[in-house]
């Protein structure tokens, strides 16, 4: 039983992964944007303007930064 509860929440946990994906829209919107460079991009530039595109339209996560300690001497 505990094998089965935990490999339900595992699954539960691994299936939410791609909603914190990028929008199908803003993918087709960023290919569309990449195929009217010019000059003309290769398929790892064009890949590498894509995943920049997507990354200038998703939002990041918020960074959870430690405070800064002064030290003590």
């Amino acid at each position: 039983m505990k094998y089965a509860l935990a490999t339900t929440i595992g699954l539960v946990l691994i299936s939410t992964a791609p909603a914190s994906a990028a929008p199908q829209w803003v993918e087709d919107y960023c290919f569309q944007k990449a195929q009217y460079v010019r000059p003309a991009l290769r398929w790892y530039e064009q890949e590498v303007y894509i995943a920049n595109c997507i990354a200038d339209y998703t939002a990041s996560p918020k960074a959870w930064r430690r405070k800064y300690k002064k030290s003590a001497y």
